[in-house]
């Protein structure tokens, strides 16, 4: 998955198949938003990442039920570090 965050902060990804959330590009320091991750109506799709997506304790599991909905909040710290945590399935 491409995320160029020269184009937004916000964005919206169905899963279609087990994917890989590349680095992004164009990271501004200090932007923040968040990425939706769904799952399409098969499920059990996971998610790895690139290089420069950091989280302590390592990357988290995905709700993997057809049809869940993720959230994945960031922080761009540098160019090659930005910083996230998963909100599993938010009501």
């Amino acid at each position: 998955i491409a995320v160029d965050l020269s184009s937004g902060i916000n964005f919206v990804v169905t899963l279609g198949g087990n994917r890989t959330l590349g680095n992004p590009t164009n990271p501004k320091v200090g932007q923040t938003g968040w990425i939706r991750l769904v799952q399409d109506g098969t499920g059990s799709r996971t998610l790895a990442y690139g290089a420069n997506w950091k989280r302590a304790g390592g990357a988290p599991i995905l709700t993997t039920t057809a049809g869940a909905t993720d959230s994945l909040e960031y922080q761009v710290i540098t160019s090659t570090y930005i910083l996230y945590d998963l909100k599993a399935n938010p009501a």
